[in-house]
């Protein structure tokens, strides 16, 4: 399922909403799930349904880009 263009929009105008939570180049950790431990920013919404989903640019070991439910995810407050 794509992904409506007013959902990017918003996402990359920085305006979260109570279905997609987190914008781009929201500091983020991730709290559970495969990729538990690490943080970085946010860079793309990947899907809405069964449950939205980002790419998030991972700032610590092993790096690289990874998909996370939003979920599995909270915003990183110390990082604004």
């Amino acid at each position: 399922m794509s992904i409506p263009n007013e959902v990017h929009e918003r996402f990359f105008e920085g305006r979260r909403t109570d279905e997609v939570r987190f914008v781009v180049n929201d500091a983020v950790n991730v709290t559970s799930g495969p990729h538990a431990g690490r943080f970085g920013p946010v860079i793309s919404i990947l899907s809405l349904d069964p449950e939205v989903t980002y790419l998030v640019e991972s700032l610590t070991p092993p790096y690289g880009d990874v998909q996370v439910r939003q979920s599995d995810l909270e915003r990183d407050e110390t990082a604004c």
